[in-house]
């Protein structure tokens, strides 16, 4: 097992091959905001995934994201297709480079909520991608809220999400999985502060990703078309 390791320890552990999209945050920011429109009971999350989700709303969210309709999908629908595609994300979702640092807080902390408050200064560094942050936020947010609401406690949702948080990062499988589990129990318990409290310049609203969105799509888009255009000028001009 991994020992306690001082903070600016992370870069043994790499850095990400790559960074996550822009619409990942509004993808699971969607899914959550009809999760909750539901019975939040302590059972969510907590039998494995049957499958990805369905196959029709996984690419209704990755093709038409600002307009598929989830309200038509039942909860389980819904939460495997969240755990799904957070499972699938091509890098991890704790950035490589403060991942010791997280595990050494979580050695080092006394209780949970002194070990929520020390996570919680870390990942508020300019530093971390702004990607990654905002997902942590809705998840663990999401998770605070089904525990204020059910039986089921912070520790207990974060063993839920341990595998899928952590499976990207090169060493974490030496280390004790009950550091895991213990930065998700503070976080979840935390998770309330993080969504009031966020740091200067993190206060970007879903509306304002959505904004974004919008206009990135319809750049994409105005591109293609562009190039498309151009290719069809160009194979005029040369038939003559």
């Amino acid at each position: 097992m991994v020992g306690p390791q001082p903070p600016g320890g992370a870069a043994a552990f790499g850095v990400e091959a790559e960074l996550l999209s822009e619409a990942a945050p509004v993808i699971v920011w969607r899914l959550i905001e009809t999760v909750e429109k539901h019975d939040l009971n302590d059972s969510l999350y907590q039998a494995p995934p049957a499958s990805s989700g369905p196959v029709e709303l996984r690419q209704s969210l990755e093709s038409d994201l600002l307009s598929v309709n989830l309200n038509r999908y039942d909860v389980v629908a819904l939460t495997d297709a969240l755990k799904g595609f957070l499972q699938d994300l091509p890098a991890p979702i704790i950035p490589a480079t403060i991942y010791s640092e997280l595990v050494y807080t979580a050695q080092e902390s006394q209780s949970v909520e002194e070990c929520g408050d020390r996570l919680k200064r870390i990942l508020e560094s300019p530093s971390i991608p702004q990607v990654n942050h905002q997902l942590l936020v809705h998840l663990t947010g999401n998770l605070n809220r089904i525990s204020q609401q059910s039986q089921a406690s912070p520790r207990l949702l974060g063993q839920a999400f341990t595998d899928i948080i952590f499976k990207h990062l090169s060493l974490s499988a030496d280390v004790n999985p009950e550091h895991h589990i213990r930065i998700l129990e503070a976080l979840i318990t935390t998770a309330g502060r993080m969504e009031m409290q966020a740091a200067p310049g993190r206060k970007i609203t879903m509306e304002m990703h959505k904004i974004c969105l919008f206009f990135f799509f319809c750049l994409n888009n105005t591109f293609t078309a562009l190039m498309h255009s151009f290719n069809i000028l160009f194979n005029n001009l040369k038939m003559f």
